[in-house]
């Protein structure tokens, strides 16, 4: 197997403040990349929201996708595009267009920007179920977030709120649920250069 996989543990990621409340960086490319410089081709990341009603921060060129894993959210993108999210369904947009949201929620975000392409999936695995990916065209960049229960990949075991991250990403990869209780997981799926 030539693909290399790091596991991430929440207490190696950034959390800042935001005025609807706190967002995790759980992971962005290139490495050396800093947001707010806007130099980066990928973000993960996860917010608490604690606001009931927040405005999306416009960030034109950058193609996010969303997901919730607790609550319920309703997004108007645009002047009138209304968006209902249940935990794990997934909305994509354009970074640039205005964008609202009602609802206090946990999210999971993927943004895109600078030539990167790719998508974010979710799934929900009961103990004993797996699910395979394999890369699509040329994604090359494979991340996988555990909101909660467990994961295995081969050897490694990926626990709640860890990050399984593979930069080489290359064949078909088996999630597996060997714990005890159903694992929810959050997938994104990257071409980056």
């Amino acid at each position: 197997m030539s693909e290399t996989y790091v596991i991430k543990k929440k207490e190696a990621c950034k959390t800042s403040l935001w005025s609807g409340g706190s967002t995790t960086e759980l992971y962005i490319y290139p490495e050396s990349a800093d947001y707010k410089e806007g130099n980066f081709q990928c973000r993960i990341s996860s917010a608490t929201v604690e606001a009931e009603r927040s405005d999306f921060t416009s960030l034109p060129g950058v193609k996010r996708y969303l997901s919730i894993f607790s609550g319920h959210l309703d997004m108007i993108h645009g002047e009138n595009q209304k968006v209902s999210l249940e935990p794990f369904q997934v909305d994509s947009f354009d970074g640039g267009v205005p964008t609202v949201s009602f609802g206090k929620v946990v999210d999971f975000n993927l943004m895109l920007k600078n030539e990167a392409d790719g998508e974010m999936l979710t799934a929900q695995l009961k103990p004993g179920e797996g699910i395979i990916l394999e890369p699509k065209g040329k994604e090359n960049l494979l991340a996988i977030y555990v909101a909660e229960g467990e994961i295995t990949l081969g050897d490694k075991q990926v626990k709640k709120q860890e990050m399984l991250i593979c930069k080489t990403w290359e064949e078909k990869t088996e999630v597996e649920n060997k714990g005890e209780q159903e694992a929810k997981i959050g997938i994104c799926r990257v071409l980056v250069e």
